[in-house]
C-alpha cells in the first residue's frame, strides 16, 4: 500500500467540504473547527475499542485530528443530558466556542450537520452503532431524521 499525501489531503478536504456544505458555509476553517469539536466529543463518549474502530474509517488526516489530545484513561465521559452534551461539544474547541458556538442552537445544528455527513460517509448502520453509546437525549434529533430516511444505504464514496 503506497502512501500518497495528495490523495490523503484530497480525501480529508472532501470530507471537510461536505461538512461546510451541511453547515451552509463557504468557510472551510469553520467547517474544520466544527468537525473537529464534534469528532472529539463523540470520541470521548466512546469506549476505547469503539473509538479505534470509528477512527479507522476516517481519512488519515482526520484520524490524526481525531486522536489529537485523546486520553483513553478518561473515556467514556459521562453526559447526563442534552444541555451538558452541547456544553461538552463547545468545550472541545475554544476558538469555535467563541466564534462558531455562541448559542446552543448553533451547537445543535452543527452537531446534526456533522452526523449527517458521517451517516453518508460511514453508512447508517455504523452511525447507529456509534449513537448507541450516546444517551437518548443526545441522539434523538438525528434518530428522527434517520427514521424519515428509513434506509440502510451503504456508505457514500467520497474518494
Amino acid at each position: 500500500m503506497s502512501l500518497s499525501f495528495e490523495e490523503n489531503k484530497k480525501a480529508a478536504t472532501l470530507l471537510q467540504q461536505k461538512v461546510a456544505d451541511e453547515l451552509g458555509t463557504d468557510d472551510m476553517g469553520k467547517a474544520c473547527r466544527v468537525f473537529r469539536a464534534v469528532l472529539h466529543a463523540i470520541r470521548d463518549r466512546l469506549p476505547v475499542n469503539e473509538a479505534v474502530h470509528f477512527a479507522a474509517q476516517l481519512p488519515i488526516i482526520w484520524k490524526g485530528i481525531f486522536y489529537d489530545q485523546y486520553n483513553p484513561d478518561r473515556v467514556p465521559v459521562k453526559i447526563r443530558d442534552r444541555q451538558e452534551w452541547l456544553h461538552y461539544i463547545r468545550s472541545k474547541n475554544a476558538f469555535a466556542a467563541n466564534n462558531d458556538f455562541q448559542q446552543d442552537e448553533e451547537i445543535q445544528q452543527s452537531y446534526e450537520a456533522v452526523l449527517r455527513v458521517l451517516q453518508k460517509f460511514l453508512g447508517t448502520e455504523q452511525l447507529n452503532k456509534v449513537q448507541g453509546f450516546l444517551s437518548e437525549e443526545i441522539r434523538e434529533p438525528v434518530a428522527a431524521e434517520q427514521a424519515a430516511d428509513n434506509s440502510t444505504k451503504p456508505p457514500a464514496t467520497y474518494l
